[in-house]
C-alpha cells in the first residue's frame, strides 16, 4: 500500500514601500533593481499566483514616474493572477494612530485599490509587523477580513510549526478577523539559501503534518537588499 503524503499550501505575501519624500534616485533604483524585476517574473509564472502590498505612497510615486508598471499590476489582478492587499495608505505603524485616523488611512487604501486596480481588497497588510489585539476591531470596521501576523506572536501562546496552519480566527469586542501566521523560518531561507533547501524545509513541514505556510516579508529582499539581485535575477 503507497501512502500519498498530504498536500502544503503555500502563501505568497510580497510587501513594497518606499516613505514619503524619498529621493527620487533612490526609489527609481528599488523600481529597476527589484520591483520591475520581480512583476515580470510573475507574470511569466502566471500559475503561480500571490498576493503583493503596494503601499499608498509608493503607488504615487509609481503614478508620476512609472504608471505603465501600475497597468499591468491592474492586468494581473483581473487575471486573478495577483490579490492586491490594503493596508494604510502611508504606510503608518497602527498601534500609534488613534481609531478614527486607523480607520481613515485603511479606507483611503481600499478606496485607491477599487479605483486603480479594480478589485475589492480584503486583506491588509500590518505596517512593520507591529501588532496589539484591539486592532482586530479596526480591521474589521474597515472591511478587512484578513491580515498576516508574525508566527512568533502563535508560538508565544504555545503553538507549534505544525500547527500553524491558519487562518486563525481572533476576536475583539464582537468583531472577528482571520489571522495567517507569517513563517520566520522563510523570511530568513528566502532568498538567501539554495531553492533546494527551501523545498526541503517545505516538505519537512508537509510530511509532518502542516498543511499551510504563509511566506510573507518585503520585496525589497528581491534585488535591493545587498546581493539579492544577483541571487534571484541572475542565478535564479
Amino acid at each position: 500500500m503507497t501512502t500519498v503524503a498530504a498536500r502544503l499550501q503555500l502563501v505568497i505575501v510580497t510587501h513594497i514601500h518606499q516613505p514619503v519624500g524619498n529621493f527620487d534616485n533612490v526609489v527609481e533604483d528599488a523600481y529597476q533593481h527589484s520591483y520591475l524585476p520581480y512583476l515580470t517574473e510573475l507574470e511569466m509564472h502566471a500559475t503561480m499566483p500571490q498576493t503583493m502590498h503596494v503601499s499608498g505612497c509608493l503607488c504615487e510615486w509609481l503614478e508620476e514616474h512609472h504608471p505603465e508598471y501600475l497597468e499591468r499590476l491592474a492586468d494581473m489582478a483581473r487575471r486573478g493572477l495577483v490579490e492586491i492587499m490594503a493596508g494604510g495608505f502611508y504606510e503608518p505603524i497602527f498601534t500609534m494612530l488613534d481609531e478614527r485616523d486607523r480607520l481613515d488611512q485603511i479606507a483611503m487604501m481600499r478606496r485607491y485599490i477599487r479605483e486603480r486596480f479594480g478589485t475589492e481588497a480584503v486583506t491588509a497588510w500590518v505596517t512593520e509587523r507591529v501588532w496589539e489585539q484591539a486592532l482586530v476591531k479596526n480591521f474589521a470596521d474597515a472591511g478587512i477580513q484578513a491580515v498576516v501576523v508574525d508566527d512568533f506572536h502563535f508560538k508565544c501562546a504555545g503553538l507549534t510549526d505544525t500547527e500553524l496552519t491558519g487562518p486563525f480566527l481572533t476576536e475583539d469586542e464582537g468583531r472577528f478577523l482571520k489571522v495567517f501566521p507569517g513563517s520566520e523560518r522563510m523570511r530568513y531561507l528566502v532568498p538567501f539559501h539554495d531553492v533546494s533547501e527551501v523545498i526541503a524545509h517545505l516538505r519537512t513541514l508537509r510530511n509532518n503534518g502542516c498543511k499551510l505556510v504563509c511566506y510573507a516579508d518585503d520585496g525589497e529582499k528581491f534585488g535591493v537588499w545587498p546581493g539579492t539581485y544577483k541571487l534571484a535575477y541572475e542565478k535564479g
